[in-house]
């Protein structure tokens, strides 16, 4: 845990991604958030003391717990630590305002990234916002797809013998979509975020494979009556 949490954190090419994360949410105060995917809390502690509250959704029980006591040491007492699965989470109609994401669904399978997209639009009320970062890219398709593949390609064939063979492997699961990584290209990400009724939908190029999409749910941002909120409590 403090392995990944340092290779965060002192990485510029995660700094930039934050940063474009923060950027395209326009965080306010009384912003009702959720985090898919929060890991050990970099986004969410990021964004926590601009706004109202923040659920913080993850699988791993052990990154979950991390953040809960990063949140406790903070001060942060709207931070709102949840184990679940993705695919699995749910939260009722109109309730939030912003859902962000930072290199986590990448581990999900391109239907479950779309069905999560349209979850989330019905989450958001009018006026919210999505916005994912994540490795984005296709197979080749575009001159920025090769450019990354051919980036990937050579840094993986400096290592040597080492690096060959996990060239091998990856092409193998590039190419049968096996794996726990299963990146999808940036016009799957504005075609799902479009079928799903958002608009305004923006692409912007990080570093590298990173990318952050984001889209918005227009009309009025003022609160629906009666809708019960589990954020921000």
């Amino acid at each position: 845990m403090h392995t990944w949490d340092h290779h965060v954190q002192s990485s510029a090419a995660f700094g930039a991604v934050l940063d474009a994360v923060l950027a395209r949410s326009e965080p306010r105060a009384t912003d009702r958030v959720v985090d898919l995917g929060a890991g050990t809390g970099y986004v969410t502690l990021a964004l926590a003391p601009l706004v109202e509250g923040v659920v913080a959704a993850d699988l791993a029980k052990p990154m979950v717990d991390a953040l809960a006591e990063k949140s406790e040491e903070h001060g942060l007492e709207n931070v709102h630590p949840v184990v679940v699965d993705l695919s699995q989470l749910d939260l009722p109609e109109s309730s939030v305002d912003l859902v962000v994401s930072n290199y986590a669904l990448h581990h999900l399978t391109n239907d479950d990234k779309a069905a999560l997209v349209g979850r989330v639009s019905r989450w958001l009320r009018p006026g919210g916002r999505l916005v994912v970062a994540d490795m984005m890219f296709g197979r080749g398709t575009s001159r920025r797809d090769r450019a990354i593949i051919r980036g990937k390609l050579l840094s993986l064939a400096r290592l040597g013998p080492g690096g060959v063979w996990r060239i091998a492997k990856n092409l193998w699961r590039f190419g049968v979509w096996r794996g726990t990584e299963m990146p999808a290209s940036p016009d799957f990400w504005r075609d799902a975020l479009s079928a799903s009724g958002f608009e305004t939908i923006s692409f912007d190029p990080v570093v590298a494979e990173a990318g952050v999409i984001a889209g918005q749910v227009l009309g009025s941002a003022e609160p629906r009556p009666g809708v019960d909120c589990p954020v921000g409590r």
